[in-house]
């Protein structure tokens, strides 16, 4: 089909949260974030053009703007190609990378063996733009298209296009803060050679808002807040490898404290199971075993078989708080003193505030997503209230939060006890939610 026109958009976004794109390399941590040639960051089109298509909903096999490969009833080889090329994203300034560790935990939180693993990413807060280039020919339903750059956007600026890896533990969020477009046809086809230039765009006719309107359809995931205060400290290390810094210093990104998603998801995913325990003792009759249900609700990654979690948990900023530095010891038990070589210095936060954001994925049974709702409002009633504690050392008071206002379901408050209700009357409908 003849091409009618072109219509590029340079977009630019913000990190607001860590990001971890690996390599594959593993030369300084288990996982290495993808660099050019000059050791610079960036994200290919790739992953950039599969999180939006996903988001679309549209398979390999199936029409639609990003294009379609498959085979047609006598078997031969049908398709068309993408009418929407994605650019790599390239960070516009220098980022920071940072380091997290990470073990998995038993029951019991303590490691299991052999989990240890560390893996490089970038710091929230860096800046960085790619382009959009839709291709109209003949025939095409160039509003169509349009439409679905907007759901895209939309998509985006709600949190629900993430890239990279842990995307349902807090990594990989991003946000717009400007975008412009312009259209190259039979008039302007020689400006289009410089349509790539980063000069070229003026910057100050930003089109964002104006894409946002133009989107429509229903989100695809409820979105929870949870506003809390700390009632001391929390401990969440990271383990300094400066000469002269605490040997355990609370987890920190671009500089302010931070509870990780992967933590607060360890507690809830615990507290949960503890619920439907005790919900089998006291008669209820569940339709799948207590395992099952969790892993469908949480997800799980067993061999060559996972499933993904339902439940996203983003990476919360720790505000207002006071970092406090101490020194302990560990103590005998037998001999009342303290033992030898276990003297260390650790930095804290105490007395702050922080919001939880979460978000549960809709599906296309309401109850399926109905009794995981209920069962997660239960558990962060508890962490509201002051009965589940996040991080380490909750045995001597960490991790500890009170309500500092109350719990929001997509904008709307007083609504967790409908969804608890609901999930308590209907558990035998539970179930059915695998992907």
């Amino acid at each position: 089909m003849r091409i009618i026109k072109r219509k590029v958009i340079y977009v630019q976004v913000q990190l607001t949260a860590p990001l971890s794109v690996s390599s594959g390399e593993n030369e300084w941590t288990d996982s290495d974030v993808l660099r050019d040639k000059a050791g610079t960051p960036f994200v290919t089109g790739s992953s950039l053009a599969g999180a939006m298509r996903a988001y679309l909903g549209k398979k390999k096999n199936e029409a639609g703007m990003m294009g379609y490969s498959g085979k047609d009833k006598n078997q031969e080889d049908i398709g068309k190609m993408s009418s929407l090329f994605v650019s790599d994203l390239s960070f516009d300034e220098e980022t920071t990378a940072g380091v997290r560790d990470g073990v998995a935990l038993n029951q019991n939180k303590t490691a299991k063996s052999q989990s240890k693993f560390d893996i490089e990413m970038i710091e929230a807060g860096a800046k960085a733009h790619f382009y959009m280039e839709l291709v109209v020919r003949e025939g095409d339903d160039e509003g169509e298209m349009m439409q679905e750059i907007a759901n895209i956007f939309n998509g985006i600026q709600s949190g629900e296009i993430r890239i990279g890896s842990k995307k349902t533990r807090g990594f990989g969020k991003f946000q717009l803060i400007y975008v412009e477009s312009r259209k190259y046809g039979k008039k302007n086809y020689l400006d289009y050679a410089h349509a790539y230039d980063e000069s070229t765009w003026g910057k100050d006719n930003n089109e964002l808002e104006a894409w946002l309107t133009y989107a429509v359809g229903a989100a695809q995931m409820t979105h929870i807040e949870v506003p809390l205060r700390m009632k001391g400290g929390i401990s969440i290390r990271q383990y300094a490898a400066r000469k002269g810094e605490p040997d355990y210093v609370h987890l920190t990104d671009h500089g302010v404290p931070v509870i990780s998603g992967s933590s607060l998801t360890g507690a809830l995913r615990h507290r949960t199971q503890q619920m439907l325990e005790e919900l089998k003792q006291s008669g209820v009759e569940l339709p799948e075993n207590i395992t099952d249900i969790i892993n469908i609700a949480f997800g799980y990654v067993d061999g060559t078989k996972a499933c993904a979690s339902n439940i996203i948990v983003d990476e919360s900023e720790i505000r207002n708080a006071r970092p406090l530095t101490m020194v302990r010891t560990g103590v005998s038990r037998f001999e009342s003193a303290a033992k030898n070589g276990a003297l260390y210095k650790e930095k804290t936060f105490v007395d702050g505030e922080v919001t939880l954001r979460l978000s549960v994925r809709k599906s296309q049974n309401p109850a399926d997503s109905g009794w995981i709702m209920g069962l997660l409002l239960l558990a962060l009633k508890d962490l509201q209230n002051g009965f589940l504690a996040v991080g380490g050392e909750t045995a001597i008071g960490r991790g500890v939060f009170s309500a500092n206002g109350p719990i929001t379901i997509d904008g709307k408050i007083s609504e967790e006890e409908i969804y608890i209700a609901e999930m308590l009357s209907n558990m035998s409908e539970m179930g059915g939610l695998r992907s």
